[in-house]
Order: structure tokens, then C-alpha cells, then sequence
């Protein structure tokens, strides 16, 4: 079940919320104040926070702050407000908000995003079902890629050192993430030797390699995607969302 902070004064938006809600799996958390949400954000995991802006702007800025340090700095924070984009909103996107949705269109807003939610669940749990290589000669980069999916409940991953201990092994996999430098072999002919062996697959290239007309032959060699290293928790777990969106 999805679980939603929602910080609003008014009662009558928050039974609108409310009730927009009926009808799906979402533990919907309203509260009326800063003071009364800290709790939820410290002590709890949540899926979405909605948040008007209550009180002085300085109060709205360091709750948010406090989110981004905590055990929810990963979870979509929503503004809510009656006024226009300003200086004051812009300041407030910029410390890490998600989105920014006028208050006419918030039960709506609310209601799609729950929605995508759901579809990414259902990817995710797609994703679990799909057996996965990491192609590295970094042990550590190995294990820096196991402990990001294992975070989304991926736990069917193999690991190899080379292209040609993969070869060697006879399997094939769903997903690849390659390393394009390898100690003795070039990403490249790796990439399109997984390519002709598995059209189907995914091939996602994680790689310090950052010229733009290297990145460019390796996608154009069959890679489906590059991850820059040191790789960036969220861009890794957008980006494999973003893949599978495609997939399934």
C-alpha cells in the first residue's frame, strides 16, 4: 500500500484528497502543520509528500531540507499553491521539489501520479522476474551494482570479470549492465556481440568514459543506455525504469 503526507490547513481540500483516494490501495497521512509532520517524514517511508505552502517561506524551505536528509530524501515532493510560478517557487524547486501544482488541478495531480506509482510497481516487479549480468572487472563496481538493485528487491544477478568469461559461461540474460573498459576487451565489441546473440535484451553501459562521440558508438553499437560512474543512485534507478517502460 502506497502511503501519502499531505500538509494542508484546509479541510475541505483535504476530504477532496481524501476522498479522490477511495478507490485506491493509498494510506492517505493529513496533517496541519510543519511541527505535525516531522514525525511522519523521520520515522516513516512514503511514497509521495504533498505539501501547500503553510506558513513563511523559511519554514517551507528547511521542511523540505529536512525531507532530503532523511530516510525520505528519495520520495516525490509535491508544492501546492493558488499563486503563479514566482522567484519564491522557483527557490523552493530548486532545493529537490518534484513538481509544483497550482491548487485547482491538485485532486487530479495527485490522482495520476498515484497511477504511475502503480505502473512503476508493476515494472518493478517485472524487473525482479529477469535475470541480470554485470559485466566489470571492478569488484567493487560489481557490488556498488548489486547493492543498488538489491535496494528494489533485485536479487537475480551474475557476475563477470570479462566478455569472455561471459561467453564462456553459455548463458543469456534479460539485462546487461557492461563496463566499457574492460582490462583487455573494448565495451564496443562486447556490446554488439550481446547484441547478436540477444536482440531482445537490454544492454545499459556503465562506464567514467564521458566523450560524447565514445558514448555515441557505444549506444550505436546496440546499447540501449549509459550510466556515468561514479554512478548516481537516482539516475541509475530512473534510467532503469525508463528502460523497462519500454520493455514491458
Amino acid at each position: 500500500m502506497f502511503s501519502i503526507l499531505h500538509l494542508e490547513k484546509s479541510e475541505l481540500i483535504k476530504q477532496m484528497v481524501k476522498d479522490s483516494l477511495m478507490s485506491k490501495e493509498v494510506k492517505y497521512i493529513p496533517v496541519d502543520s510543519v511541527d505535525m509532520a516531522r514525525p511522519f517524514i523521520f520515522s516513516k517511508k512514503l511514497d509521495l509528500i504533498v505539501t501547500s505552502m503553510i506558513g513563511d517561506l523559511k519554514e517551507i524551505e528547511v521542511f523540505i531540507k529536512e525531507i532530503n536528509t532523511g530516510i525520505n530524501k528519495d520520495t516525490p515532493i509535491f508544492i501546492v499553491t493558488s499563486n503563479d510560478m514566482d522567484d519564491s517557487v522557483k527557490s523552493i524547486l530548486n532545493l529537490g521539489v518534484s513538481d509544483y501544482i497550482h491548487k485547482n488541478s491538485l485532486v487530479t495531480e495527485i490522482s495520476k501520479h498515484i497511477d504511475v506509482l502503480f505502473h512503476q510497481n508493476n515494472l518493478l516487479n517485472s524487473l525482479r522476474e529477469m535475470s541480470i549480468a554485470v559485466i566489470d572487472d571492478s569488484i567493487l563496481d560489481q557490488a556498488v551494482v548489486k547493492d543498488l538493485l538489491s535496494k528494489i528487491g533485485v536479487t537475480q544477478i551474475e557476475s563477470y570479470k570479462s566478455g569472455h568469461e561471459l561467453f564462456s559461461s553459455g548463458k543469456q540474460y534479460d539485462l546487461y549492465f557492461v563496463d566499457a573498459v574492460l582490462k583487455q576487451e573494448y565495451g564496443k565489441s562486447l556490446i554488439m556481440q550481446i547484441r547478436r546473440n540477444n536482440l531482445n535484451s537490454t544492454i545499459i553501459i556503465i562506464s567514467s568514459l564521458n566523450n560524447s562521440k565514445t558514448v555515441a558508438g557505444l549506444l550505436e553499437a546496440g546499447a540501449n543506455d549509459f550510466i556515468s560512474k561514479p554512478i548516481d543512485e537516482n539516475i541509475f534507478i530512473a534510467k532503469l525504469k525508463a528502460n523497462m517502460r519500454i520493455k514491458v
